[in-house]
């Protein structure tokens, strides 16, 4: 059996609890896990765990296919294995994770909705993030006006809602495959988040339960020789 993502089933929680199925030297494996591993443009958690009442810092977790992995700068106890161990989230760091992606997706939504610019690659940092939108003609003028209106609708509380497909359904889906340029992950269960009446989208990352809670954002574009590249750099403010 494979690690529970309880990082997707809420992603406000700070603290929790898994078994070790797995460990060697620095690394464990969990069966349960509310740290979330660098996966789909969003860098991983950090935190700690507590193993028999000693504090591990973790700064690194990925995900096998199956296991999520907690990878500590220090040996865990080898003889860890089936013992409970407590997960502790740096909430500061994948708060800010959650708004820029949040943001991104009503942005994603609203390019493709407006312009029919689709977009493959993300990524957020702790500070800011970039999602390339693959406009035809894309313009300053253009991009400021998704500025001006992903604020409006950041402003207006949307919650987004979420649903899984399967891989084959999602495949099925034409305004799904459009969006993402039919560039499907390969896992069995895609989830997708609805935000207000934007398109749907692939999101297997973290987002914000109200969409006030981003704030504002500024964009802001990378010149390629003069004209305004793809990469769209998302700032809160």
């Amino acid at each position: 059996m494979g690690t529970k993502h309880s990082y997707l089933d809420d992603h406000y929680r700070k603290e929790g609890k898994g078994k070790v199925t797995f460990v060697e030297f620095t690394d464990i494996i969990v069966d349960d896990s509310i740290l979330y591993p660098t996966s789909y443009g969003q860098p991983n958690d950090k935190g700690k765990i507590s193993i028999d009442g000693k504090d591990f810092e973790i700064v690194d977790v990925w995900d096998d296919g199956d296991g999520i992995h907690l990878i500590s700068h220090d040996t865990y106890p080898q003889d860890c294995k089936g013992k409970e161990i407590l997960e502790y989230v740096d909430w500061d760091i994948r708060y800010n994770h959650m708004k820029f992606r949040t943001a991104m997706r009503i942005m994603a939504g609203l390019a493709y909705s407006k312009f029919g610019a689709t977009h493959r690659i993300n990524q957020t940092y702790e500070d800011y993030a970039w999602i390339d939108l693959e406009f035809n003609d894309i313009t300053e003028e253009k991009v400021k006006e998704l500025e001006s209106e992903t604020n409006d609708l950041l402003a207006s509380g949307l919650k987004p809602e979420y649903y899984y497909l399967s891989k084959a359904d999602f495949m099925g889906r034409q305004d799904l495959m459009n969006i993402v340029k039919s560039k499907v992950p390969d896992i069995p269960s895609l989830r997708i988040v609805k935000i207000g009446n934007l398109p749907d989208q692939l999101e297997m990352g973290t987002l914000v339960n109200d969409t006030k809670e981003v704030g504002k954002i500024r964009l802001k574009t990378n010149l390629v020789k003069g004209k305004v590249g793809s990469r769209v750099n998302v700032y809160l403010d």
